[in-house]
């Protein structure tokens, strides 16, 4: 009766041991560059910005995990027509991608991710800026009648990610596309952007 204690024990401390590796979690610190547009009607140009966060990664299984990152991300467009200005306007966002993603080990310290999954986005500033030097808030009742609509701050799409890591450092590359107009306009375009980047996971 004993041993069989003793057993069931070791095998519960065992299983719980087991459930505490596939179920690690670690952090960490991310940055890069953004190249972002939006599929608007007038010519423009995709704009250059940054973005910068935190990542809490969560293990399910050796394999399979998901990830939430907290970045502010800075994106846009540039050379929009608006005669006889070119416009800019680089809305600065506080955002939430959250990811379930697949993890191939090439060595120990050699990896290959790919994940994907919602985000979401919320402006907390913004110019809209015109080639001759003027500039006035993004979300401001000015912007909105020049842009035929106010701007929107809530912003919700789907992204992915691929990249490789060795030794917790990580180079990777990603896509968002959002699914929300950027301004309150029936036939008003939606932002996309592609992002690189470094991180680093403790």
């Amino acid at each position: 009766m004993k041993k069989s204690l003793v057993i069931a024990v070791m095998a519960l401390v065992s299983l719980t041991v087991s459930a505490q590796e596939e179920g690690t979690m670690r952090f960490g610190i991310t940055g890069g560059g953004n190249l972002s547009s939006a599929n608007l009607k007038s010519s423009h140009s995709s704009l250059f910005g940054f973005y910068a966060g935190l990542i809490g990664e969560y293990n399910l299984y050796e394999f399979l995990y998901v990830n939430a990152t907290v970045k502010y991300s800075v994106r846009g467009v540039k050379d929009v027509d608006y005669y006889p200005f070119k416009l800019e306007w680089n809305p600065g966002y506080i955002e939430m991608p959250i990811h379930i993603g697949y993890r191939y080990a090439f060595s120990d310290k050699l990896k290959g991710f790919v994940d994907a999954g919602p985000y979401f986005a919320y402006a907390v500033s913004g110019d809209l800026e015109a080639n001759d030097g003027s500039s006035l808030g993004l979300y401001t009742d000015n912007a909105a009648r020049i842009l035929g609509g106010k701007y929107k701050r809530f912003e919700f799409g789907l992204g992915g990610v691929l990249g490789i890591e060795y030794s917790g450092v990580q180079l990777k590359v990603g896509y968002d596309s959002a699914f929300t107009k950027i301004a309150d306009v029936s036939d008003s375009a939606k932002n996309s952007n592609f992002y690189f980047g470094l991180a680093y996971m403790f």
